[in-house]
């Protein structure tokens, strides 16, 4: 068995969601049949048969190049990972020999298990110094009802620095910085407990230094922009809703670098200043 890290490339790529994903099922294309399908659609996994070679492909779906890993499945420790492009292909492992048969798919995913996030850390460089517009129309007030390492929900890695605006279901929701939009989510319609966890609607923004913003918990088909589709800072993308794990109606806006890992944000007319959980913010010109 052969295993080919990816090389190193010069262009952008971005971090987002996290999957784990075991390599026996990714083999023969098993899928549970309640999961959601906005997490299985970045990316899918072939066994390829040409000669004496037999080839484990990935094939990117997204618009953002994946970082993949192959981890062990005895302790999780990382062993390799790959960089796999953009809308492109890659062979994970080669494997020449006789023996190429299911047996062999069985042994590989016995002993492996693969994840992978959205972005890679040798392409991300964010700009902590950039300050964002707050994500709601101008005019109006809207309290923070949860800040940085909230104590409801804000206290993992992937979301420390996550912020909650009150919005009502149905209120405007602006892009507090201008990219490109890499996923839009908005087939959703229940709210509820920790079973609908990766049940949000959601729309997920590409920044020109490789960070990603997510804008979570929007209303059902209340997104107003698509897939592959630039955005200007202050633009109008989507509505507050009330879908996925939340008690109630709520903007949930983070920036993440690679591996999912959330990064301080601040905002125009608060330079420096964590939001606080309490109180009301408007846009400052």
């Amino acid at each position: 068995m052969i295993l080919h890290p990816a090389k190193n490339s010069t262009a952008k790529i971005y971090s987002s969601l996290f999957l784990i994903l075991l390599l026996s099922a990714i083999c023969f294309g098993q899928k549970k049949k309640d999961e959601p399908t906005s997490y299985t659609d970045d990316l899918t996994f072939e066994w390829k048969k040409e000669t004496d070679t037999l080839r484990l492909v990935a094939t990117s779906k997204s618009l953002a190049p994946i970082q993949i890993y192959f981890h062990s499945r005895k302790d999780s420790v990382a062993l390799t990972s790959f960089l796999l492009p953009s809308k492109d292909s890659l062979a994970l492992i080669r494997y020449h020999g006789q023996q190429l048969d299911s047996v062999y798919q069985k042994k590989v995913g016995d002993s492996l298990r693969i994840s992978y996030f959205l972005g890679h850390d040798s392409l991300i460089r964010p700009n902590l110094k950039y300050r964002y517009q707050l994500p709601f129309k101008r005019g109006k007030k809207y309290e923070v009802s949860q800040s940085f390492n909230g104590k409801s929900s804000h206290q993992s890695e992937r979301s420390q620095y996550a912020i909650d605006f009150q919005l009502n279901v149905g209120e405007a929701v602006h892009a507090a910085r201008g990219g490109l939009v890499i996923k839009v989510i908005d087939w959703f319609t229940k709210q509820g407990g920790r079973e609908l966890l990766h049940a949000a609607n959601r729309i997920v923004i590409l920044h020109d230094d490789g960070t990603l913003a997510s804008y979570v918990h929007l209303d059902y088909k209340g997104s107003f922009v698509k897939e592959g589709e630039t955005v200007l800072e202050g633009q109008k993308i989507g509505l507050s809703g009330l879908t996925g794990f939340t008690r109630g109606p709520h903007l949930h806006f983070v920036v993440r670098k690679e591996r999912d890992i959330a990064i301080p944000v601040y905002f125009k007319g608060y330079e420096n200043q964590i939001l606080k959980q309490g109180r009301r913010y408007k846009i400052k010109d």
